[in-house]
């Protein structure tokens, strides 16, 4: 991604089946009311981190069907992905990590050149909200006419999982890539195994696989525990996420 001059710029528009339930759900993350009408068709402006987003109603919309999507590009992903987190614990009363509405896990992702997560609102809609770091060649297809850079096998069912399930919501298939590759998994490539697991857990807990869960969890802490305590902190604060959100 480059940078874009501030004065030419493009406003998300996405569809929702309430306009109040919508501004509630934004306000109570932070956002801000920039403009709403009822006449002749309920519509609302928001400003979510001065970025703004703009909702029309669409009262015939399901939301498990809707591919609707915006990306917002921010400078202080940590800080902001908590304060989501704390926000949705206050309005549900836990963090949602599943189904919809839902906020998925904070992470890198090299391949796409950022650090992002994703928010579903409570109309389906993708928000996806990330921070530039710097960019790797993608491990599984080539990009600008360049081929595929080496990789070990886990890392790129890693790029591939996280690619299907993050990307495209496609929970299943990723599942089945990451449980391959764990079957014969090189039990060397430690960090990538790691990562692999912990995905895997992510992803079965949308699901709803208690007992895949729970075996993958037990099996990522005995990976770690090679690890000093100083070191895979990224890694052991997913860990801590998911453990706290099946609780």
């Amino acid at each position: 991604m480059t940078e874009k001059n501030v004065t030419q710029f493009a406003i998300p528009l996405l569809p929702c089946i309430s306009i109040n339930e919508t501004e509630n759900f934004y306000k109570a993350l932070g956002a801000v009311v920039t403009y709403k009408q009822k006449a002749p068709n309920n519509y609302i402006g928001l400003s979510i981190k001065d970025i703004e987003v703009h909702f029309f109603a669409l009262k015939p919309l399901v939301p498990a069907s809707n591919y609707s999507t915006c990306y917002l590009v921010v400078t202080d992903i940590d800080p902001f992905y908590e304060a989501c987190r704390t926000a949705l614990k206050t309005l549900y009363g836990k963090i949602p990590l599943k189904g919809i509405p839902r906020i998925n896990p904070l992470k890198d992702m090299p391949s796409n050149g950022v650090r992002q997560f994703i928010i579903v609102d409570p109309n389906g809609n993708y928000i996806r909200i990330g921070q530039r770091i710097e960019k790797t060649d993608s491990l599984i297809f080539r990009e600008n006419n360049k081929a595929v850079i080496t990789g070990t096998p886990l890392a790129k069912a890693y790029e591939s999982g996280s690619r299907l399930a993050d990307a495209k919501g496609d929970f299943t298939t990723a599942a089945s890539v990451l449980d391959k590759a764990l079957a014969s998994a090189d039990t060397t490539d430690t960090l990538n195994l790691i990562k692999v697991l912990i995905l895997r857990a992510d992803i079965s807990l949308r699901l709803s696989e208690t007992d895949r869960f729970n075996e993958l969890i037990k099996a990522t802490e005995a990976q770690l525990a090679v690890f000093p305590a100083t070191e895979a902190t990224e890694e052991r604060r997913l860990l801590k996420e998911l453990k706290a959100g099946h609780s």
